[in-house]
């Protein structure tokens, strides 16, 4: 049975990297993120590590969450299935390609 979904590993990936591309302080954070791996030896590893550490984070305590917290933990699912090198190199890719367009 084919996993895969719009493209990603699965459902889970796609909607975990949909939240990260459509809420602007999600986005802000992971571009923040993402800078900061120049100083790591694998930048990939640590950008993977950091998303799932954020998202682990926000979803530890559901009764703190906003309407908004809920409403994303429905549209992913489970954290489990979620490919967070997939999503990690996605962002890398993208930023080096916005710092090649702004170069």
């Amino acid at each position: 049975m084919c996993q895969e979904y719009n493209g990603w590993t699965n459902r889970e990936t796609w909607a975990v990297n949909l939240w990260l591309d459509n809420d602007r302080g999600l986005y802000e954070t992971v571009q923040e993120l993402a800078k900061h791996t120049d100083c790591c030896t694998e930048p990939l590893m640590c950008l993977e590590e950091s998303l799932e550490a954020l998202f682990d984070d926000a979803f530890a305590d559901i009764a703190e969450i906003s309407q908004e917290g809920l409403t994303m933990l429905k549209d992913i699912g489970s954290l489990y299935r979620v490919n967070w090198r997939e999503i990690a190199e996605n962002i890398l890719e993208e930023l080096k390609t916005q710092e090649d367009v702004n170069a």
